[in-house]
């Protein structure tokens, strides 16, 4: 008698899932895609993270946060402030199915430095493994990024960006932004930084 209950149950959800795959409107892809590529594999020259493959409640939190002035909101961060603006264009309903599709989306695995990096491992270990997961993958639960599929680039800048106050400052900031900028002011200076970023680009991060 559980069977067809739970095969049922399994058929809803996947039912669910496609109407709102539908629902999206495809005009709010080809916005994102002007600077994060067709399959939201990013683009580092343009200074525009892979989405592909990102935690779907940590995309949604973001653009939710950009829509509400709790990023982008310096600017001297001149990324997000041109995010804010874009997503200022959105309409909220379309959030969630973008952030699902961007989720769903696999852009093939990031190139990856073949050199650990001992100091930098043991730093991240130190103040970011707990929410971000010993593998940089993120936890859908806590809402916290999958840190290997973004680009060197990117993650010195918004770790950079945290500690100077133009991302997670009180009265701005969401509780994530706020703690994370905490973390971010823990990290000894610019070398302890990057030997954290160099050694999250020699984690494999094909899915």
């Amino acid at each position: 008698m559980k069977h067809p209950i739970y095969i049922g149950a399994l058929l809803l959800a996947a039912s669910l899932h496609a109407q709102a795959e539908s629902a999206l409107d495809l005009t709010r892809v080809q916005t994102c895609a002007a600077c994060h590529g067709d399959r939201g594999q990013g683009n580092p020259a343009l200074g525009a993270p892979r989405l592909a493959g990102q935690q779907a409640d940590y995309l949604l939190q973001q653009l939710q946060g950009f829509k509400d002035g709790r990023r982008g909101y310096d600017d001297r961060d001149s990324h997000g402030a041109q995010m804010r603006a874009v997503v200022a264009s959105l309409d909220e309903a379309d959030f969630a199915p973008l952030a699902r599709h961007y989720a769903d989306q696999d852009a093939g695995p990031n190139s990856a430095s073949t050199q650990p990096d001992t100091s930098g491992k043991v730093a991240y270990q130190g103040t970011c493994a707990a929410c971000h997961g010993p593998e940089a993958e993120g936890y859908a639960h806590l809402k916290t990024a999958n840190l290997r599929i973004l680009d060197p680039a990117y993650l010195e800048r918004q770790l950079s960006h945290y500690a100077q106050g133009l991302r997670g400052a009180d009265g701005h900031a969401d509780q994530h932004g706020i703690w994370m900028r905490g973390i971010a002011l823990q990290i000894g200076g610019d070398a302890e930084r990057k030997a954290i970023v160099d050694y999250i680009g020699t984690l494999a991060a094909g899915h």
